[in-house]
């Protein structure tokens, strides 16, 4: 197997493990450039749909609604991939790739869709704050996690750890002048563990 294929293995097995590990803001990074390097990936026998699969892999460990312009971003390649392949087969898979796609651009049009609107057709039943929609959220959340976590170090991450976190945040998130609300602040009649 040749090094750049291996090298996407193991950043997919990381990825895992920070998903496993509740350190999903980890995987940003690592999806990138593991994008880049499939898309640079010139291996005859990894083909499109190698690749495509390898894009779908990469897809399960970003936290998409946090990083929407990121998944976006892999969906499209996974679908030009897939479209590409000679396998028939696979094809189907395009279908929910699209309705994927069409989802993300209507979270991320804040113009099209509020925020109601947004739970009430794609059955999200939180409500979220709108600023998570915006680029600006998407540009800053890496270094926002980062220092959540290095704050909440030593907070065991068990029932009621939302709160620390989500205050936590909102305290990062103001430094960068946004005035974050929680998902507790938005759906008072909800209980959080």
């Amino acid at each position: 197997m040749k090094r750049a294929l291996k090298k996407i293995i193991s950043n997919v097995d990381r990825m895992r493990k920070y998903a496993q590990n509740q350190e999903i803001y980890k995987n940003v990074p690592l999806a990138e450039e593991t994008l880049v390097m499939l898309e640079q990936l010139d291996d005859p026998e990894e083909g499109p749909l190698g690749k495509a699969y390898a894009c779908h892999a990469i897809l399960e460990q970003v936290p998409e609604y946090d990083t929407p312009r990121l998944a976006l971003k892999l969906l499209r390649r996974e679908l030009a991939w897939l479209n590409e392949s000679t396998e028939k087969s696979d094809w189907l898979l395009a279908g929910n790739i699209e309705a994927d796609i069409a989802r993300l651009e209507a979270y991320i049009d804040m113009d099209g869709l509020s925020v109601d609107e947004f739970c009430s057709k794609y059955g999200r039943h939180l409500r979220f704050d709108p600023v998570e929609r915006t680029q600006k959220w998407e540009e800053i959340y890496l270094e926002v996690e980062e220092e959540c976590a290095r704050r909440l170090k030593g907070v065991p991450r068990g029932m009621g750890f939302c709160f620390p976190y989500w205050a936590a945040r909102r305290d990062v998130l103001s430094k960068y002048g946004i005035d974050w609300k929680s998902p507790h602040m938005l759906n008072p009649r909800v209980l959080f563990d």
